[in-house]
């Protein structure tokens, strides 16, 4: 990390990969003001971590922050609450080149484009998984398949591509 001060964020997520990004973003030195958390996984984490709680995107309005963080958000986040963040959100999303929106790996194991998957972490902005790409690490998955075998085997990209967004930004 730099020796910049840390970004204050608001976090989004859900599933195991919810759990990832969030420890990933504290690892890297931000500070999380608050989460939505869209499953118990990611509320279970915020609770043991100690850090408030968000019903929903409404009450990202009550927070001031630099960044908004989604890992497997269950909701498209509107303009003008990404425009309250300085710096705006990002996104981490599976397949990012390929398929956008949901049901990624699904759709991915059902076109055959193996043997890569990826994990990428992009800008949000109003068009769906459509933003500027931050990084893309693309992973051989081949071994593969089943969804849960391909989201065990992308799962560590998450943190990696998490942290090299962080970076960058």
């Amino acid at each position: 990390m730099s020796n910049r001060s840390p970004f204050d964020v608001i976090f989004l997520g859900g599933r195991q990969a919810g759990v990832i990004g969030l420890l990933t973003v504290l690892a890297h030195g931000e500070k999380v003001k608050g989460v939505v958390a869209y499953n118990d996984y990611v509320a279970d984490m915020a609770d043991a971590l100690h850090i408030p709680k968000v019903g929903n995107l409404a009450g990202v309005w009550n927070f001031d922050c630099d960044l908004i963080v989604s890992v497997h958000g269950d909701e498209i986040v509107p303009d003008d609450i990404l425009a309250q963040a300085r710096l705006g959100g990002i996104n981490v999303h599976p397949c990012l080149r390929d398929f956008k929106g949901r049901h990624v790996i699904k759709r991915f194991l059902a076109s055959g484009k193996f043997p890569h998957a990826s994990v990428g972490v992009h800008r949000m902005i109003a068009q769906v998984d459509r933003g500027e790409v931050l990084k893309e690490i693309f992973v051989d998955v081949s071994d593969c398949k089943t969804e849960v075998e391909v989201y065990n085997a992308l799962y560590p990209y998450y943190a990696m591509a998490l942290w090299a967004a962080l970076e960058k930004l």
